[in-house]
C-alpha cells in the first residue's frame, strides 16, 4: 500500500497483484484509490473491460477520427455539416438500439470519442475563414465564424457525452480518457497545436464525466474549491 499526498488531497493507493496459476489469464493488477478514511474512491482493473471491447473501441476510434474528413470523398464541401456533426453517430445509435448488441456499445464509445476529438482540433484553426467554416449541404450556405464555433462545440459535447454515457464502470471511463489523450499527443505535430486542444479535452471530459460518476464529481468539486482559494490568495496578495 502506498500513500500519496497531493496538495490538500490525500490518497491511499493499494496495489493488489494476483499471480495466475494457469496460462489462460493475464496478470491482474487492480489499482484502488482510497481517501484518508479508507473509503474506496475508485478501482481500476482490466477485469472490468473486455479485450474484445478494447479492440472494437480502438477500431471504431480509428474510423471516427478520419470520418469527418471524408466529406470530399462523399462529394461534399469541406467541413460539411453532414460529416462535422453527430448525425452519423445518431445513425449508429439507432442500429445499436435495434440490435441490442453488447459489443456494439464499444463501437459507439470509440467512434463518438474520436468525433469529439476531431471537432476539438477543428475548433482551433489558423483563422475563421474559408475552409475553417462549416458548410450547410443542399442549400450551399456557409455558416458564420460564430455559428461554426457554436456548432462544433455543441457537436463536441454531444459526442463526448454519448461516449461517456455508454461506459459502464470507471475502468472504461479511464480507458477512453487515455485513448483520447494518446490521440491528441500523437496528432500534436501534425495539427501544430497542443495546449488549447489538450486543455479543452481535459476540461470537457472531466466535467462531463463528473455528471455520470459521483466520485469524480466529488473530487472535481474539491479541486475547484482549492483553485478558487489559490486565486483569492493571489488576488489578495496583489
Amino acid at each position: 500500500m502506498y500513500t500519496v499526498l497531493v496538495g490538500d488531497f490525500y490518497f491511499l493507493i493499494e496495489l493488489q497483484i494476483n499471480v495466475p496459476i494457469t496460462f489462460n489469464r493475464c496478470y491482474n493488477t487492480p489499482i484502488i484509490l482510497k481517501d484518508r478514511r479508507g473509503r474506496e474512491i475508485f478501482k481500476f482493473s482490466i477485469d472490468e473491460i473486455s479485450f474484445t471491447g478494447v479492440l472494437i473501441s480502438f477500431a471504431a476510434f480509428l474510423l471516427g477520427i478520419k470520418f469527418p474528413d471524408w466529406d470530399l470523398k462523399l462529394k461534399l464541401k469541406h467541413r460539411s455539416l453532414i460529416t462535422h456533426s453527430p448525425f452519423v453517430m445518431i445513425f449508429f445509435y439507432k442500429i445499436f438500439k435495434a440490435e441490442s448488441s453488447k459489443e456494439f456499445r464499444f463501437f459507439i464509445m470509440g467512434f463518438s470519442m474520436a468525433l469529439a476529438l476531431h471537432f476539438i482540433f477543428d475548433l482551433f484553426p489558423k483563422g475563421w475563414f474559408g475552409g475553417a467554416l462549416l458548410k450547410v449541404p443542399f442549400i450551399n450556405k456557409t455558416l458564420s465564424p460564430g455559428w461554426s464555433i457554436v456548432s462544433l462545440l455543441t457537436s463536441t459535447i454531444i459526442c463526448m457525452v454519448t461516449a461517456i454515457s455508454y461506459t459502464k464502470n470507471f475502468t472504461e471511463f479511464i480507458f477512453l480518457f487515455f485513448l483520447g489523450l494518446c490521440s491528441l499527443i500523437f496528432n500534436i505535430k501534425k495539427e501544430k497545436k497542443a495546449i488549447r486542444p489538450l486543455a479543452s479535452f481535459g476540461i470537457i471530459y472531466i466535467v462531463m464525466g463528473s455528471v455520470k460518476y459521483e466520485m469524480l464529481f466529488r473530487y472535481f468539486a474539491k479541486v475547484v474549491l482549492v483553485l478558487q482559494r489559490v486565486v483569492l490568495e493571489v488576488v489578495t496578495a496583489l
